[in-house]
């Protein structure tokens, strides 16, 4: 399913382990009742040491993720008390450096959270990731930050026209809508108008 919303995502989550050997998370679209999707990657041993002591609840990690708005910061510059002791529990399991990532839009939250046993992230890494993480949340929750214009063009390709016939319904040139169309690809990663198309119906963009 959410393959069809961010092309190659399962992909995507493989390649995670080369630059989160120790671990990752990642959840999209987090409400009280919690994410609507979620993924890990952390050791099994980890998750439910986590999940049944409920570390949740004092995790400084994850209460930075849920306190700001957007960006990402590595856990060793995060300053939230951590009462229980949540990082020296992660430790044992050679979970020891890390990169937390946030993002809001509208009411609920996404996140990322990266973790290595060997070193720091580099900031190259860093920025890699937060680039990857920006764009799934956009396809899943932002519309892809598709604008009105890609939108009309999409709709016009999902209805059966061609690039001709969509420059003339929408009163524009045929390189306008070539371009348009270019970046809404762009934007959801999409490498044929049929992959753009479905992704664009599959998320009710369109």
């Amino acid at each position: 399913m959410i393959d069809d919303l961010i092309p190659n995502f399962s992909r995507e989550l493989e390649d995670l382990n080369a630059i989160a050997p120790a671990g990752w998370a990642v959840g999209f679209n987090y409400r009280w009742t919690g994410p609507e999707h979620l993924f890990t990657g952390y050791p099994q041993t980890w998750r439910d040491e986590y999940e049944g002591n409920n570390y949740a609840i004092g995790d400084p990690v994850l209460l930075w993720m849920m306190s700001k708005n957007s960006g990402h910061t590595r856990w060793s510059a995060i300053r939230t008390p951590d009462l229980r002791g949540v990082m020296e529990k992660a430790r044992r399991h050679n979970i020891n450096y890390g990169v937390a990532y946030t993002r809001r839009v509208g009411l609920t939250k996404s996140f990322l959270s990266v973790a290595r046993a060997d070193r720091e992230l580099t900031d190259e890494e860093i920025l890699t990731y937060d680039a990857k993480f920006n764009v799934w949340v956009d396809l899943l929750l932002n519309r892809a930050a598709l604008t009105p214009g890609e939108l009309q063009v999409l709709s016009c390709f999902r209805n059966g026209l061609g690039q001709t016939e969509t420059a003339e319904a929408l009163g524009v040139s045929a390189a306008t809508v070539k371009q348009r169309f270019m970046k809404a690809c762009a934007k959801l990663n999409a490498s044929t108008r049929t992959q753009a198309v479905a992704i664009a119906v599959a998320r009710n963009y369109i």
